[in-house]
């Protein structure tokens, strides 16, 4: 046989030229299909590599999409029924008032419990029609027995009576207050028309 390169006579079964060290194993279809041959097992093995690691990545792949589900299905249960509020209303003082001077009207409510919020909501139309506005007070049970007494005290909120909404926040437990309005020091009686309503907010899971 001659080396299809150099032309150098070599052994048949020679699988590269001792001459110019080219290889002759494409040049031999008996040389070639020999190779193959050898080669099948080691093919067979990577085969079966590539078809286990495909397997791996898709079992890896489901456990991944179970955990992202599970992981998410709470936040999206929690999302459809959020928690829910709602707002009772007690009324105060819902009709027209005569204030008299130095004659103190005084309106008792209650904060009922679960409140989460408690605001005193007020809203009057007319303060008074001559001389100084009148006089709104807060007190609690304590500071109005207090007050009675004509004792120093604290109260919840005092401020001179004006047209328009006014809210006054209350601690949210339950408790008695007291509403006191007077006419300040003004010696004419004064009508005064408007709203005065304790606002319970309350959250239910």
């Amino acid at each position: 046989m001659l080396c299809p390169h150099c032309g150098a006579q070599i052994a048949d079964d020679a699988r590269a030229c001792p001459r110019c060290r080219a290889s002759l194993t494409f040049n031999n279809p008996s040389l070639a299909l020999t190779d193959v041959a050898k080669d099948l097992p080691q093919q067979e093995r990577r085969i079966r590599q590539i078809l286990i690691g495909v397997v791996l990545l898709a079992v890896l792949g489901w456990i991944a999409r179970s955990i992202m589900r599970r992981y998410h299905e709470p936040t999206q249960t929690a999302a459809q029924n959020p928690r829910s509020t709602s707002v009772e209303t007690i009324p105060v003082l819902s009709s027209a008032v005569t204030l008299k001077p130095r004659t103190p009207l005084a309106f008792g409510f209650v904060v009922p419990p679960g409140c989460k919020s408690a605001v005193l909501e007020s809203r009057f139309d007319e303060s008074a029609d001559t001389g100084s506005p009148a006089q709104l007070t807060v007190f609690d049970e304590a500071a109005y027995a207090a007050w009675k007494s004509h004792q120093v005290t604290h109260a919840a909120y005092t401020g001179k009576l004006k047209t328009g909404a006014l809210a006054v926040t209350l601690p949210p437990f339950q408790a008695r207050y007291f509403l006191v309005l007077t006419s300040g020091s003004s010696a004419l009686s004064k009508t005064l028309q408007g709203r005065v309503q304790v606002l319970c907010t309350r959250g239910n899971p």
